[in-house]
């Protein structure tokens, strides 16, 4: 999807599935990631929808991720390319929805994995590219620039949180996390201000990889 958006790689705490191979029924010890307001509301929703989908052994989480990740990349960016605005947001939101149950659905099965997480996260930097991609080919010569700003946000953002975990430091919640800027994309998509899209989401992804670095660069507090 478009994040679309984005998080993430080494320290992917969202853990996605593991296929079949890496499968195991030991609990999730991985620490939870930070989550915004937004996100947090949302995660209720499609915690029960794991648990449904839990029922159906043939839906595993990697299958969900690839489903997410193709209708929210090339699935999207060919419908906006095309004009299809309303179809491309209604991917979108589909794939905002399922890239988040798929760790859910991770968890409630015991298949977590390193293997899922890095699935999830190389695929979500595609959905970014094609998405924003598809968005400066509406009009490469006014939507280059932000564009390609927006893209190095939009990878900036997990990239931070991803090494500043990796460090054995605790990351931070941030608005501009891939929650918002799917949000964001739904609406600039659909009141077709593409322009206007690009350069927000250029602000508020550079935003939020600085309020993340910044937050990185602290000193650890002593208890």
């Amino acid at each position: 999807m478009p994040e679309a958006w984005t998080e993430d790689l080494l320290a992917n705490n969202d853990a996605k599935a593991t296929p079949e191979s890496d499968r195991s029924a030991e609990p999730d010890t991985t620490p939870t990631r930070p989550r915004s307001f937004i996100e947090k509301k949302i995660k209720i929703v499609t915690l029960q929808l794991a648990r449904f989908l839990s029922r159906w052994s043939w839906i595993t989480p990697n299958r969900i991720t690839v489903v997410s990740a193709s209708l929210g990349g090339p699935v999207a960016a060919w419908q906006i390319y095309q004009g299809n605005y309303l179809v491309a947001v209604a991917a979108i939101a589909i794939s905002g929805i399922l890239d988040d149950i798929d760790g859910d659905l991770a968890r409630t099965t015991g298949m977590v994995s390193p293997s899922g997480a890095i699935l999830d996260s190389v695929l979500d930097r595609y959905v970014d590219f094609f998405v924003i991609s598809a968005l400066i080919l509406m009009a490469p010569e006014q939507h280059l620039i932000p564009g390609l700003l927006a893209l190095l946000g939009a990878s900036l953002v997990p990239y931070i949180r991803a090494r500043t975990e990796a460090e054995g430091k605790k990351s931070v919640a941030t608005i501009g996390d891939r929650t918002t800027r799917l949000i964001l994309l739904v609406i600039g998509i659909l009141t077709q201000q593409f322009f206007a899209l690009l350069i927000i989401l250029a602000a508020i992804s550079h935003l939020a990889a600085l309020h993340r670095l910044i937050f990185a660069l602290m000193p650890d507090r002593q208890d």
